[in-house]
């Protein structure tokens, strides 16, 4: 069960991993693209960890928190998709103090189906989406969070070996982005390692 409690112990880990993982993060960007994926989801978690204390019972208000942190502290193209993911998703929850398995999953689908609109992009194009994409598939048969998670993000990455990047600045780099990680695939894996 997801609840202010728990989004709050979440939000804290998040930002923990975040540190830790800094550097990975945009030298894994760097590769292809603007080498700032460590600065926007460090900075993002910061902020909404700096409005922890106005989180509320209403699990809509607090994805509301969470997305005007990322439009304050990211300017980057990363940052806007992850700000209109969690207005969407505060959308979907007004109201609820509780996210039973089907708001979870929901959550996940409404994620995906922003990231793919806003970022006018299409799964298989090896991009967070067709992770997003595995979590949901994993998550309709199974309640295990923290397995499908680490299992579904990892799978991603490995399937996605040896395909191109369709999408972005990567596309620049045609066959060289076949054997890198897409950068949001890969940041998405570790920070799944704190569940």
């Amino acid at each position: 069960m997801l609840n202010k409690k728990v989004l709050i112990n979440i939000f804290k880990k998040l930002l923990e991993e975040a540190k830790k993982s800094y550097d990975d993060f945009n030298a894994t960007d760097g590769k292809i693209g603007d080498g700032d994926l460590g600065v926007t989801i460090l900075h993002g978690l910061k902020e909404i960890n700096n409005n922890i204390d106005k989180f509320s019972d209403d699990m809509g208000a607090n994805f509301m928190i969470c997305s005007q942190s990322f439009v304050k502290k990211s300017g980057s193209s990363f940052g806007t998709l992850i700000a209109f993911s969690f207005m969407n998703i505060s959308k979907n929850l007004k109201g609820k103090t509780e996210c039973n398995h089907e708001d979870i999953v929901d959550i996940f689908e409404t994620a995906l189906k922003t990231i793919l609109e806003r970022g006018k992009t299409s799964l298989g194009d090896k991009t967070i989406a067709d992770s997003l994409d595995l979590i949901i598939k994993k998550l309709k048969d199974n309640q295990n969070y923290s397995e499908i998670f680490k299992s579904a993000t990892k799978q991603s990455l490995v399937e996605f070996k040896g395909k191109k990047i369709k999408i972005g600045r990567a596309r620049m780099f045609e066959d060289k982005t076949m054997e890198l990680d897409d950068p949001g695939m890969y940041a998405l894996n570790k920070l799944s390692q704190i569940f």
